[in-house]
């Protein structure tokens, strides 16, 4: 995945979310979302599903900010061991990624089809920050980048959450329209 996602909150419910208003109170950037931005996020605190404001990036072990952590290796990778059992999902409308065409690049805009918001899958720390979790991309995705956010729709996330679930790619009905 590129770095770059889109998120714009509307009169639509958001996944997952039984108390929207209380989305309202919250400070989180929508639009183009960029790396170490506070943004909306959806966990399960044990009483409820429930969203929470959180940091896009982990700083990892040598001051570098981590933004994705590749689903095949998060039971190998130190920094993420000790977090896979705090487990989130990203709300957006879609995600970007950069098309080569030889010398130049075409941003692509991508997002499920018939579908307001996408779900991806992330883990966080105690410092309420996150990051997304890819993996090897299929299908047409595999012609855009070779990695891809791990997808859910609503059954699929709420499983995810209750730790009842593995992380699987998913890159059917996707729609790409370059911007």
């Amino acid at each position: 995945m590129c770095g770059r996602y889109f998120f714009q909150l509307r009169e639509q419910p958001l996944p997952l979310i039984q108390n929207h208003e209380q989305i309202a109170l919250f400070d989180f950037c929508q639009g183009e979302i960029f790396p170490t931005q506070k943004t909306l996020v959806i966990t399960d605190n044990k009483k409820q599903i429930a969203g929470s404001v959180m940091k896009w990036g982990i700083k990892g072990y040598h001051g570098q900010i981590m933004i994705n952590a590749r689903s095949e290796s998060l039971n190998e990778r130190k920094m993420f061991r000790p977090l896979l059992s705090q487990r989130c999902l990203i709300v957006a409308d879609g995600f970007y990624e950069w098309c080569k065409h030889g010398n130049h690049k075409d941003k692509i805009f991508i997002r499920k089809k018939h579908q307001p918001y996408l779900l991806m899958a992330g883990i966080y720390n105690d410092q309420n920050e996150y990051v997304i979790i890819t993996g090897a991309a299929q299908d047409e995705m595999a012609a855009i980048h070779h990695r891809t956010p791990i997808l859910m729709d609503e059954r699929q996330g709420l499983a995810y959450l209750k730790q009842a679930s593995e992380l699987r790619v998913d890159n059917k009905d996707l729609v790409f329209q370059k911007v």
